[in-house]
């Protein structure tokens, strides 16, 4: 059912509509059409970008499991992570579940998967699981790795053009060169750009992969096994391996369904490249059987992140086009890489208690 500000929302649209009708209107019709699109306005600002669909979407559900039998799981993304990444997260998260993880103390009821530093070593790892046989053996994966690193950019780099405004500034009065109608590509902060490079391994090595989603499965697996039950939050480039991770879960026998909600949070796995990139078996989108709902959220320009639902995954929920919180918004523009981080900020009540904490609790 629509809530106040929602129904009252619909009636001034359809009101709105029968005074202006279908042909030219009169300058008296016409301001009063303009006042009354304000008013609009003024109301839509109660019910917060991306937000309402969260409001009527939200589970009931009515047999919460008890604290101690619940986990959070948080996944991260590019870039190194240090334990403890997730406090600021859960911080922001915790007024809104007061009693689902309890305290949330880490290591307890709220635990983190740690895969960056395997990344991060780049060819020293390769080298250390028998990932390359000669020097032939590293000019090839070196190769597919630079290949793939090249896509990825050059996807993330179209992203960025689309927000871009469309017409340049127009020639000055003593006939210069039109100017750029917003700042050059390089003055745009890609989240994540200089570690693409590193995840690159991800996508191009078996054993590397292998051992990042050992790093997830070590931390899920033994909380499916003893009957736990999950929420995984997983952010930008980790949203790749959690949902690999859940997949090769369900491959070795944990289908019951016992992680209530998967978010995937700015994600990558929203890039042409990376999904031509996953495992065969996952380029399906099949939702994992361990998963009850799996909901994705993206955030106004957030380059990362995108549209996913039937892209091809099955995805029960998803919010787009959220608020970035907390980033400056100039002439449509906002900060990319603000963006990408805006989702775990205090405050953030679009995402944290509208979303995350509706299906959570």
């Amino acid at each position: 059912m629509p809530n106040n500000s929602t129904k009252i929302r619909q009636e001034m649209i359809a009101l709105l509509g029968k005074i202006i009708g279908e042909g030219p209107i009169t300058p008296e019709l016409q301001s009063q059409s303009l006042k009354m699109f304000t008013t609009i306005i003024e109301h839509s600002g109660d019910l917060e970008t991306g937000t309402a669909l969260a409001a009527e979407a939200a589970p009931d559900f009515t047999a919460t499991a008890a604290v101690g039998n619940r986990r959070l799981v948080y996944v991260h993304g590019i870039c190194p992570h240090a334990s403890g990444f997730s406090s600021p997260w859960w911080n922001a998260l915790q007024p809104f579940v007061p009693t689902a993880f309890g305290p949330g103390a880490l290591g307890s009821t709220r635990l983190e998967v740690l895969w960056s530093n395997l990344v991060n070593q780049g060819l020293a790892v390769m080298a250390a699981v028998g990932g390359i046989d000669g020097p032939t053996g590293v000019a090839e994966l070196e190769q597919a790795r630079l290949q793939a690193a090249a896509e990825i950019k050059d996807a993330l780099r179209d992203r960025a053009d689309q927000h871009m405004p469309i017409n340049p500034t127009p020639a000055n009065a003593l006939g210069a060169a039109p100017t750029a109608g917003a700042p050059p590509l390089g003055d745009i902060s890609i989240p994540g750009f200089n570690c693409i490079d590193d995840f690159s391994i991800y996508l191009t090595n078996s054993h590397v992969r292998q051992l990042i989603i050992d790093r997830f499965t070590a931390v899920v697996r033994p909380e499916l096994v003893a009957g736990h039950e999950l929420d995984i939050i997983s952010h930008s480039w980790g949203t790749v391996v959690a949902y690999e991770g859940l997949r090769q879960l369900e491959d070795e026998g944990q289908i019951a369904p016992r992680v209530r909600n998967f978010f995937t949070v700015g994600a990558a796995l929203s890039i042409g490249p990376v999904k031509l990139r996953l495992r065969p078996a996952n380029k399906d989108g099949r939702k994992p059987s361990s998963v009850q709902r799996w909901i994705n959220l993206d955030a106004y320009c957030d380059l990362v992140g995108g549209a996913i639902q039937g892209r091809p995954y099955a995805v029960d929920n998803e919010f787009l086009n959220l608020d970035p919180f907390g980033c400056q918004n100039i002439l449509g523009l906002v900060n990319p890489q603000c963006s990408h981080s805006s989702y775990f900020q205090s405050g953030n009540t679009t995402v944290n208690r509208d979303i995350f904490a509706r299906f959570i609790n």
